[in-house]
């Protein structure tokens, strides 16, 4: 699972993947589908009340609502002012926000490090 904040279409994004059974050939297997859902963020900082109301209950909102807390606490919105590195390369050039699942952190990412949040080399 994957959540970032897309500072320019002003989105928390959550990205996860699903075991899905299929069948082809009388042969069952299974595939991983990748889900996701956004939730819109306004300028001072909370959930679009329509957002919060249509994913409230569902698995992954108590992480993004905690994502959205952990950037309200350093200030993120309406954009995030303080230049901040990738975690990976050190790059300040095109960073977002990540939330790490393992550490239950914020981490700075570049896009090309996008899906690395998980494997980061601490």
């Amino acid at each position: 699972m994957s959540v970032r904040f897309d500072q320019e279409r002003k989105r928390i994004i959550c990205r996860w993947e699903e075991p899905i059974k299929v069948v082809m050939n009388k042969k069952e297997g299974f595939i991983n589908r990748s889900r996701m859902i956004t939730v819109k963020v306004n300028d001072n900082g909370k959930l679009n009340s329509k957002d919060r109301k249509r994913h409230a209950d569902h698995p992954m909102f108590p992480t993004i609502s905690r994502f959205n807390q952990m950037l309200n606490s350093i200030e993120c919105y309406p954009k995030c002012e303080n230049e901040y590195r990738c975690a990976k390369c050190g790059t300040t050039h095109g960073v977002s926000p990540h939330f790490d699942t393992k550490s239950q952190s914020i981490v700075w990412l570049c896009k090309d490090h996008l899906n690395s949040s998980s494997k980061l080399d601490a």
